[in-house]
């Protein structure tokens, strides 16, 4: 039977967080000063997270905890824990990824640094999500440091391509499909304003029009025998696609929000400045609410399209990514926004976030995942990228103290 769980203990774990937030910094600067740029980027095609997961391994044997490496590509190991009693009904999954953005900011001495000026540490990828995998760790290290044995399982996963702009095959996506799951989870995205309980989701697509290449010094074109402008074809489809009507039911993580529909995004037309375009080309891209899915779109989509006389159009998918959303009510989010109130000493704000990331992967798979709740920080091309080491340290004690009070202690 699990035991009570006393103010007293709580508060020891604010205690042994502090005492190790030194080591977790020197730690965290060890990690930015890894390059694990997502090789999409262009410029980056050779780089890797293979030395961020060396480095938290090497952290994590330092510790006295076992980890192991599923990849499904050389070079792209997705990192995993597991600690706790083998046989428990319950599990809390911490999951992050190790890749980051491309570098920004005019200060490039920092941008693998890990420089350490006024609270903040600067760094790529320090804030999105270094530091969050930081506080992984040693949450886990608090918890070790003090001899604590849970309930419940704990389980950490260190991931490859969470910066890619599709759906990656290569990171989360790949561990759920090895069976990586557990009863609850958490993606610690930056932000203590707000405890993610949905995110957003997309679809993108892109429409082509084929017309007719004629050089426009031809009689034929100037007697309109032949010849058909792509790009006015296109045109015509902009009108028809406006007002977007697409039906949806209110979501209790979005209040006040709607499905949008933007279209085009960009648009690519014609050959040279004498012919008349025979192609042209325009992308659209919707965010989408929980219940909303890329075939809903793709119906409205083409019930307007049918309705266009003689105009060559074909529509081609290019992403989607499901919206998602957990109940704030459920106990286990309960219990962090609890401990998130009395470190902080303010209650932050439940409900979802914008932009999609892996949550859903979990989510799809009977793991309720969190989509984002981590350390405040800035991502702006004037002042870099940096984490408040306070906040860094309140969100590694939060988590500690979640861990603790869900799982309980033997």
């Amino acid at each position: 039977m699990p035991k009570e769980i006393k103010v007293s203990e709580l508060k020891r774990i604010d205690k042994q967080v502090e005492k190790n937030f030194k080591n977790q910094t020197s730690f965290l600067e060890s990690l930015v000063k890894q390059k694990s740029v997502n090789p999409d980027r262009l410029g980056y095609e050779n780089s890797s997270e293979e030395g961020m997961a060396r480095v938290i391994r090497g952290k994590l044997r330092e510790m006295g905890v076992v980890s192991r490496y599923l990849r499904c590509k050389k070079k792209r190991p997705n990192l995993v824990v597991s600690w706790g009693p083998t046989r428990s009904r319950k599990s809390l999954a911490l999951v992050g990824h190790m890749d980051t953005d491309e570098p920004i900011g005019e200060n490039k001495t920092q941008w693998y640094s890990g420089e350490v000026k006024d609270g903040k540490m600067y760094g790529t990828g320090v804030l999105d999500m270094k530091a969050s995998l930081s506080a992984y760790v040693f949450a886990l290290k608090a918890l070790k440091d003090l001899k604590i044995e849970l309930d419940g399982k704990l389980k950490l996963a260190f991931t490859v391509d969470g910066k890619s702009e599709i759906s990656s095959k290569l990171g989360l996506q790949y561990l759920v499909k090895k069976g990586f799951g557990a009863k609850v989870a958490l993606l610690a995205k930056p932000g203590t304003d707000k405890i993610a309980v949905g995110h957003r989701g997309g679809y993108r697509f892109k429409i082509n029009v084929k017309g007719e290449e004629v050089d426009t010094g031809r009689k034929a074109w100037e007697k309109g025998v032949r010849g058909r402008n792509a790009i006015t074809d296109m045109h015509k489809i902009i009108v028809c696609l406006g007002g977007f009507d697409l039906p949806f039911k209110p979501a209790r993580a979005f209040p006040g929000r709607v499905p949008v529909f933007t279209f085009p995004t960009k648009i690519v037309g014609g050959r040279v400045v004498n012919m008349v375009p025979g192609k042209c080309a325009a992308w659209g891209d919707v965010k989408l609410l929980p219940g909303n899915t890329h075939s809903q779109v793709r119906w409205w989509l083409e019930g307007r399209l049918e309705n266009l006389k003689n105009v060559d159009w074909e529509l081609e998918d290019l992403l989607y990514i499901p919206a998602m959303e957990v109940d704030k009510t459920d106990r286990w989010v309960k219990l962090l926004h609890e401990q998130a109130g009395v470190v902080l000493g303010n209650l932050p704000k439940l409900e979802g976030c914008g932009p999609w990331n892996d949550a859903w992967m979990l989510t799809q798979t009977d793991t309720p995942c969190l989509a984002g709740f981590g350390p405040d920080g800035v991502i702006e091309e004037d002042e870099g990228e940096w984490v408040d080491l306070n906040s860094l340290k309140q969100m590694t004690q939060i988590i500690t103290r979640w861990i603790l009070v869900y799982l309980g202690k033997k």
